[in-house]
């Protein structure tokens, strides 16, 4: 399973790598929302896991992307944006699933299976 993380801060962005690719996922990582929009075009993915607050582009213009080039594509928001608004704007929009920050490995790793069924 191939697994697209979208997250600005690097040393969030690789421990959540290290904690997926330890459960045998091959993980491609994206710093900004442009980057993610361009790699969601060129390759394909099995789940993208979305961060909001992004440079370039905002976790929600990558969402609007991504249900339109792809719309079936599973996308769980992971996001420090835990208001209730938020979350029901990222459902709203597409989103498969929403994950509050701060959150544990394990926790993450149950969303993500539950995705991938």
């Amino acid at each position: 399973m191939r697994i697209l993380l979208v997250e600005d801060e690097k040393p969030v962005a690789t421990l959540v790598k290290r904690g997926l690719e330890s459960n045998h996922y091959a993980v491609d990582v994206a710093y900004d929302g442009e980057q993610a929009q361009s790699l969601v075009d060129e390759a394909d993915f099995d789940l993208v896991i979305l961060d909001l607050a992004l440079p370039k582009a905002d976790g929600f213009e990558v969402l609007n992307h991504l249900r339109t080039q792809k719309p079936s594509l599973p996308v769980l928001i992971m996001s420090g944006w835990a208001e209730v608004e938020d979350r029901m704007k990222g459902l709203d929009l597409g989103a498969s699933d929403y994950l509050a920050k701060p959150f544990s490995l394990s926790e993450l790793s149950a969303h993500v299976r539950a995705l991938l069924k």
